[in-house]
């Protein structure tokens, strides 16, 4: 499955944030996110969402079309999961309008890195601005030519 484009914005005053992800039309299945992850570092403010199908479908949409969007609206600064954060790095909260958030779309079926270190070492790699693909799938920022408007 590829994530094709994404767009958004950060409410430094409200300290929530609103997504628009280009993603494709698995009807009737669908996506959400399960989860937003900080990781912010020394020199950047980042997030990553883990990319999942409500029912757990398994197949590989690499070659469906970018055809749908999954809208995340005002979604809280606290309910990031700060697991990764360390004393150092960037504090999330304190973004200004024109600062400049990260933000990775991971494509993450069955997802989770508590369990799984290949998962872990994803979200390590994304905070430090590398990416590693450890699997089969498209690389993250894969650029399609569908409207996210």
């Amino acid at each position: 499955m590829k994530v094709y484009e994404s767009k958004g914005t950060f409410d430094a005053k409200a300290q929530t944030f609103t997504l628009k992800v280009q993603t494709t039309d698995i009807s009737p299945d669908g996506f959400y996110i399960s989860a937003f992850y900080n990781i912010c570092n020394e020199e950047r403010f980042a997030i990553v969402g883990i990319l999942q199908t409500k029912d757990g479908n398994t197949k590989d949409f690499s070659d469906y079309p970018p055809d749908s969007t999954l809208n995340i609206k005002n979604f809280s600064f606290s309910d990031l999961n700060n697991s990764y954060v360390k004393k150092e790095d960037r504090d999330i909260t304190t973004i200004k309008e024109g600062d400049t958030v990260t933000v990775y779309i991971h494509d993450g079926i069955g997802f989770n890195p508590e369990k799984n270190s290949a998962d872990n070492e994803y979200i390590e790699n994304y905070k430090k601005g590398v990416y590693v693909y450890l699997e089969a799938g498209s690389p993250p920022g894969s650029s399609g030519n569908g409207y996210i408007g």
